[in-house]
């Protein structure tokens, strides 16, 4: 046998499966997004700038097709923050119409609906010096795994360092796309963790996939009842997400909707507003 030209002949082959999965994949990966032709893309810039809108960021050029997702929040009741908080340690439990708070000595907690937590620790003072980075790290990762919740989809929405302290805001995604409705948020130095406030979602999961709109149709919307002559607007972020907000009032007995059915959107954050547009329906869900 002619060992030289089977050899040929077999990386010829394992040449053309590679091209083959190569161009698989790429298929693959291009079904998963609309793209956006550049005149599409130009005439929207346009018309944002006879509307005195101006951009300080790119406009998605594809959109990922996005399903709903089925959410629920982690909840939070007395015994779990009793066992997550102050272990075999007595405290003091006042309860309200909004849910309850618990103290002992310097340390106290407040959830309020089930599902948003405020812990303070008044014994930790943020001292105006230089900081040991790795161990105030050490220090907010630590109290996260305490919190014994869901540790999938995480990601480090912000890490700011300042003078005796880190401040980092840990979000929720679901296919890199962000969970705007879902964060924990931690204020630590060196000694520990001086304040964090939790609200989380316990489970995420896909729905339905439909068809959804650009950003383009996205902007026009966000912007259409807007007079050409009104005061200029700076767009800083256009991106996916999803957001929920549980019905909840201050003075209410009922208990929230802690679980639901949540359509992909289109953020659009301004120097004036934050705007969540539904990405299947169009409608505007948020304005903040």
């Amino acid at each position: 046998m002619d060992w030289s030209r089977a050899k040929n002949i077999l990386i010829a082959m394992f040449l053309i499966i590679n091209i083959f999965l190569s161009y698989q994949l790429y298929t693959i990966s291009r079904s998963q997004y609309i793209y956006i032709e550049e005149e599409e893309l130009e005439s929207i810039k346009q018309h944002l700038t006879e509307k005195n809108i101006q951009l300080e960021t790119e406009i998605p050029d594809r959109v990922l097709i996005s399903p709903s997702i089925k959410v629920k929040y982690h909840e939070f009741d007395t015994k779990k923050v009793g066992e997550i908080f102050f272990k075999d340690a007595d405290y003091e439990l006042n309860n309200s119409i909004q849910g309850f708070v618990m103290k002992n000595g310097d340390i106290s907690v407040e959830v309020k609906n089930g599902i948003y937590v405020t812990y303070r620790n008044q014994g930790i003072q943020i001292m105006q010096k230089d900081i040991n980075e790795k161990k105030c790290m050490d220090n907010a990762y630590s109290f996260i795994n305490q919190l014994q919740i869901n540790s999938g989809n995480q990601f480090t929405k912000v890490k700011e360092i300042g003078k005796g302290y880190i401040r980092l805001v840990i979000g929720q995604e679901y296919s890199k796309i962000s969970i705007d409705s879902s964060q924990v948020e931690i204020i630590a130095t060196e000694e520990g963790v001086v304040s964090a406030n939790i609200n989380w979602l316990e489970s995420v999961k896909p729905d339905k996939k439909y068809n959804i709109i650009t950003p383009v149709m996205a902007l026009l919307k966000a912007f259409e009842n807007r007079g050409e002559k009104e005061d200029g607007v700076l767009i800083k972020e256009i991106r996916q997400g999803y957001y929920f907000a549980p019905n909840v009032t201050d003075d209410s007995n009922d208990k929230p909707m802690l679980e639901d059915s949540l359509s992909p959107m289109w953020v659009i954050v301004s120097d004036k507003t934050q705007v969540y547009i539904n990405a299947y329906d169009e409608k505007y869900e948020m304005i903040k």
